[in-house]
């Protein structure tokens, strides 16, 4: 078997949705469960949304509790233009795992993420030069890999082309500029190495990994009627699509501008949000939720909206029908998981590159789909 720790719920689905391409049988937990039977086993996570105290106390409890399982190897996923707790995460893996150094390798060429000289180049541009957002939740303010990792893990941490002599301890991070990069990377991998990175090393990895189980048959697609979209990334590509399809008369129900207040949701504005999601489900099949613009609360905004969408989900699936429910943004989908009560997701459709769809063991009727902030929507999933 086959152990991954993922640093978000969308990046856990990706890691599954390349699982299911190489044939291999895959599960989603959020918790370790001594007892699943799977070629590959994913934990999903939140530990990039908290802070790298908390990140690395849970990545050292899983760690701990997957050795027990004796998998082939533990992947730490983590977000491949490194947002989130990448340094203390690894840190946190190696020294529970008793492992020397972490081989890391977040690019992803084929889209046109690669790393050269130790500068994050995203479409050719560095990385900090490019505009993912019009907050500063994913601003980057440098380009250099080391300064995205951070201080703390600094004097550890290395960066390597293929060629170079691999240091003995800590952190490597590993130019990248095409896929034979990726698979060059993977030769390098050891007894005393921990693989981690985004999902096209993970898809190298899987390359050169022996298959005498993989024989998984990916599912045919067939997409129930009823939709209900989840739009909580804060990414500008993300919320122009979403403004287009309002435009075009399709059914979006944005959340009320002043829905939070200091004291908690106004139920008024809430009650008359919720109809107006189930109108639109009933009136078109589709409907769109999403985040516009928030005014009144300004602590630990983000971590309300999320509860305040989870919580919206939730009532609007106690009272309409909903085969397909369909997510975007990793820490958005966790909340809305959690709040259902889903641990336990089987990949059984890859729909485009990290959008993948899900069966779910607490829900039969449903099928739930993910998809990073930063990813495009597949046309078989977005129709607008």
């Amino acid at each position: 078997m086959i152990a991954v720790i993922a640093d978000d719920f969308t990046g856990a689905a990706e890691i599954g949705g390349v699982g299911i391409r190489h044939g291999f049988s895959v599960v989603i937990e959020t918790k370790v469960d001594k007892n699943i039977s799977a070629d590959i086993l994913i934990i999903a996570t939140d530990t990039r949304s908290q802070t790298p105290e908390k990140a690395a106390d849970v990545t050292q409890k899983i760690t701990s509790e997957l050795l027990a399982l004796h998998p082939d190897f533990i992947y730490k996923k983590i977000d491949s233009i490194l947002r989130g707790n990448v340094g203390a995460e690894l840190t946190a893996q190696l020294i529970t795992s008793g492992k020397q150094k972490a081989m890391l390798v977040p690019a992803n060429p084929q889209l046109n993420r690669t790393i050269r000289d130790g500068i994050y180049y995203y479409n050719g541009i560095p990385l900090n030069e490019f505009s993912f957002t019009n907050g500063t939740s994913n601003a980057r303010t440098s380009s250099r890999v080391l300064d995205l990792l951070g201080e703390a893990v600094r004097p550890f941490t290395s960066v390597v082309s293929i060629g170079d002599a691999l240091p003995e301890k800590g952190l490597i991070i590993g130019n990248t500029s095409d896929t034979d990069d990726l698979d060059n990377w993977v030769r390098k991998i050891d007894s005393q190495t921990i693989p981690a990175g985004g999902s096209s090393f993970f898809d190298a990895i899987l390359r050169a990994h022996p298959k005498q189980t993989a024989n998984q048959k990916i599912s045919p697609l067939r997409l129930g009627p009823k939709m209900m979209y989840i739009c909580g990334s804060a990414f500008d590509n993300s919320r122009m699509l979403v403004q287009k399809a309002r435009q075009a008369g399709h059914a979006v129900a944005y959340m009320p501008e002043n829905l939070l207040t200091d004291d908690g949701p106004d139920h008024s504005l809430f009650a008359r949000w919720k109809n107006e999601i189930c109108d639109g489900l009933q009136k078109t099949g589709k409907v769109i939720v999403a985040i516009d613009k928030i005014t009144g609360v300004q602590e630990n905004v983000s971590c309300k909206i999320r509860q305040a969408v989870a919580t919206a989900v939730q009532s609007v699936m106690n009272e309409a029908e909903i085969d397909e429910l369909i997510i975007e943004g990793g820490a958005t989908a966790y909340a809305v998981t959690q709040k259902l009560g889903y641990t336990r997701l089987y990949p059984v459709n890859e729909l485009g590159p990290g959008s993948i769809r899900m069966k779910v063991r607490e829900n039969a009727n449903i099928f739930l789909t993910l998809k990073p902030g930063s990813y495009t929507w597949p046309d078989v999933i977005w129709p607008y």
